[in-house]
């Protein structure tokens, strides 16, 4: 039998050995550790939690991982560490506040301002991963309870407690609320904020003539008791002088008055050319003129 022909091309090129193919496996398995590495390390910082979970399994740890480095199989296409947040966090970041719409008992749409803070309690990161789910899903899952609460918390209230005697029990009412849902589950509410609370235009503008008009009656009686006093004051006076004539009137005497008419009559005539008419009877001064004659009757 004739061998084949074999075109000129191909006639220069060798298979590789056997020997050559093993000594690429060792290699390759390097560079895929190499590659994967990096994903099956997971860092978890002493302000962290973190729970595993077997992707292939779907087994979870009874325990959570604190502060460490740990090492699980390769993670290239999975997540298998859900690492929690344990220091408090604010929702809305920063220093917002989100405004939130209500109704009260009585049908009337509150404005709300607020925010709050929260953290997960460690000890329960498992069950809070089980019940709940990732960090995601808990942020999610408290902002759901917070709007619940808020408006139970307002549709317990009518709009003049509200926006009267009532005014600073809401953010109490409501981290009650958030709290009896959500601290069994492993999530502490560490406060509740109500930075400002707005009722509807029609509300809020009957709210300020009201108050106008309460301190005009304020200073309209003020003014009134400034003239109270005043009068008072002015009667006071009246009785002091009232008094006072009652006095001078009640130690006029006769005898002094007589004593006083002569001392008169004595500083009188000691000026050179004054002339004195002193009324006389048979020669004699009298000192009790009739009234009759000092009418000039």
């Amino acid at each position: 039998m004739a061998d084949p022909i074999i075109p000129r091309e191909f006639r220069s090129v060798t298979r590789p050995s056997l020997t050559k193919s093993l000594m690429m496996v060792p290699v390759a398995a390097i560079a895929l550790v190499a590659v994967t590495l990096p994903f099956s390390c997971t860092t978890v910082t002493d302000y962290e939690v973190a729970v595993l979970r077997n992707p292939v399994t779907g087994n979870v740890t009874s325990e959570p991982f604190a502060q460490g480095l740990y090492f699980a199989a390769p993670a290239l296409f999975w997540k298998q560490y859900s690492i929690y947040d344990t220091r408090e966090i604010q929702w809305p970041s920063g220093a917002q506040s989100e405004v939130a719409e209500a109704l009260t008992a009585d049908q009337l749409t509150i404005s709300i301002d607020a925010s709050y803070r929260y953290r997960v309690d460690p000890e329960k990161a498992v069950d809070l991963f089980l019940v709940v789910g990732d960090m995601r899903a808990v942020n999610q899952y408290v902002y759901t309870t917070y709007r619940t609460a808020l408006r139970d918390a307002i549709a317990e209230l009518t709009g003049t407690q509200i926006l009267s005697t009532e005014r600073l029990g809401i953010a109490t009412r409501v981290e009650e609320l958030m709290d009896a849902e959500l601290r069994e589950k492993g999530i502490q509410i560490v406060r509740f904020f109500v930075r400002e609370i707005q009722p509807p235009p029609a509300v809020r503008e009957a709210i300020e003539l009201k108050l106008r008009r309460e301190q005009e009656v304020q200073a309209q009686r003020y003014q009134t008791e400034i003239v109270m006093e005043q009068a008072e004051q002015k009667r006071q006076e009246a009785l002091g002088i009232r008094d006072a004539q009652n006095i001078i009137g009640e130690s006029l005497t006769a005898a002094y008055l007589s004593y006083y008419y002569m001392q008169t009559l004595q500083a009188v005539g000691e000026k050179e050319g004054n002339v004195i008419i002193a009324p006389t009877e048979g020669g004699n001064l009298l000192f009790n003129v009739p009234t009759s004659v000092r009418r000039g009757q």
